[in-house]
């Protein structure tokens, strides 16, 4: 699906990427794993176009991309639903949503539990409310790859896992995702491929089964880690 091939970049003298190749498959979730600071969110930005690598190539075999960054300028004085459905206006020039596009919003908020705060101003919503608004939008759009960075940050667990829940719902229908996780059990359970990235920015690739290895999460995180693996259901330790 997504293809990068000798992909390189180097910020404020800081080389970020060597003639890195990666391949992304389709209709999979793709997790992001690593310390801070070593690209992931970069390799979101690189692939979405918000920046350009200084060589090399990133072919994207989808029709549309949609990219949720960690930050975001929110407007003010506009409700919940007035913010998703502002989607549909950036898509296209229009002057009023058609029945169908209106009937997808609110499948949408009754999806992510939202309903009952569709009228709230997003300045009124609570961190963990305002991220599933910002999901709401890659929801409503006709995005076949969403990328998101850290999609569940601000949620409390039974909201990382719904979330979680929406996002493989969503890959069994056809859309795939690439996603920064930094919980490395939730990155277990949902993820079905990954891309590892150490603090010596070694890249490592793999499906689950041959990545979520105690071995290969040692040398991308710098510390000791056991894996406990019984028929694909994985729980990982951290030893200090």
């Amino acid at each position: 699906m997504i293809n990068i091939k000798d992909l390189s970049l180097t910020v404020d003298k800081l080389t970020i990427f060597n003639s890195a190749n990666i391949n992304i498959p389709k209709d999979k979730i793709t997790v992001l794993v690593g310390p801070n600071g070593v690209g992931k969110t970069t390799l979101l930005k690189l692939i979405s176009g918000v920046i350009k690598p200084q060589s090399g190539t990133i072919e994207k075999n989808c029709k549309e991309l949609f990219y949720l960054p960690q930050r975001i300028k929110y407007p003010q004085g506009i409700t919940l639903q007035e913010y998703i459905e502002s989607s549909f206006y950036k898509q296209n020039w229009k002057w009023f949503l058609s029945k169908e596009e209106k009937q997808k919003v609110s499948e949408v908020l009754e999806l992510l539990e939202l309903m009952d705060k569709k009228e709230t101003l997003i300045d009124n919503l609570s961190s963990g409310e305002l991220q599933k608004a910002n999901i709401a939008l890659g929801l409503v759009s006709n995005a076949d790859v969403l990328l998101l960075d850290e999609p569940t940050s601000n949620m409390d667990l039974i909201n990382q896992i719904k979330v979680l829940d929406i996002i493989k719902k969503l890959t069994q229908k056809g859309v795939s995702s690439i996603i920064v996780l930094h919980d490395i059990n939730l990155s277990s359970s949902y993820g079905d491929y990954f891309v590892g990235i150490s603090k010596e920015r070694k890249i490592i690739t793999a499906e689950k089964k041959d990545f979520i290895k105690a071995e290969i999460l040692n040398e991308i995180f710098g510390i000791n880690f056991k894996v406990i693996n019984s028929e694909e259901d994985f729980h990982i330790q951290i030893f200090n």
